[in-house]
């Protein structure tokens, strides 16, 4: 693959990223309407769209990241690429970023900026895309096992009990990762510590932040927008 290939083909995925944050825009904004109308019924159906939407968009992004252009080698994307699950494909994305400026094993600053990379992917990529995996196969309610013998209690909580704000939240925090290991793809050793410490530092100021969010806050929060509206009418 040519740089003008992979440039191509950046521009081709930014345009698929564009659109995909656009409909979260629009798909978050009908939730709100539901919300403030307590259309129960349609708010769920609407949140597990969103969980779907948000793995979409999580796989867009990690294919935007991965033909920026001068980032990887071909045999790098074809590393990455040959992997099979989308967290193990994240995993290795990161790692062929870090050799860049060392071996991880070898160097405790390495070791742990990667360590802390692969927990978010764990904690904001891998889980959702488990319950996104059920719901795309029709598991709405109840999830089973690999085998569709057994049910999966766990899951099927997760399911139930997922909101828009979580899905939100999910989304935010994916805009850090990207920007995060976007910045480490193009990042120099002079700066790369330095500014992978300040990102995360700000992303974990975010989750903590984020932490109080709820329905009830959301929906109390868009009802004064609404009747507010209404008053200037």
């Amino acid at each position: 693959m040519t740089k003008q290939e992979m440039q191509e083909l950046h521009q081709l995925q930014t345009k698929n990223v564009k659109h995909l944050k656009q409909a979260e825009k629009n798909l978050r904004m009908d939730i709100s309407r539901y919300l403030i109308k307590k259309d129960d019924f349609k708010v769920s159906i609407n949140t597990k769209l969103y969980a779907l939407l948000y793995s979409s968009l999580s796989e867009a992004q990690f294919l935007q990241i991965l033909y920026t252009p001068n980032g990887f080698t071909q045999a790098q994307i074809t590393d990455i690429n040959n992997k099979k699950s989308i967290v193990q494909k994240w995993y290795l994305l990161i790692d062929h970023s870090l050799s860049k400026f060392g071996d991880y094993k070898l160097d405790s600053t390495l070791k742990n900026r990667r360590s802390d990379l692969r927990k978010l992917i764990r904690n904001y990529i891998e889980e959702p895309q488990s319950i996104r995996n059920k719901i795309a196969h029709g598991q709405w309610i109840n999830a089973f096992d690999r085998l569709n013998k057994v049910e999966k209690k766990d899951l099927s909580k997760k399911i139930n009990a997922l909101t828009v704000v979580d899905i939100h939240k999910w989304y935010e925090i994916h805009q850090y990762i990207c920007f995060i290991i976007r910045e480490l793809v193009q990042s120099t050793l002079i700066n790369f510590e330095k500014s992978c410490k300040d990102n995360l530092a700000e992303l974990d100021s975010f989750i903590l932040s984020s932490n109080s969010w709820t329905v009830a806050n959301k929906t109390q929060s868009l009802k004064l927008k609404y009747d507010n509206r209404k008053e200037r009418l």
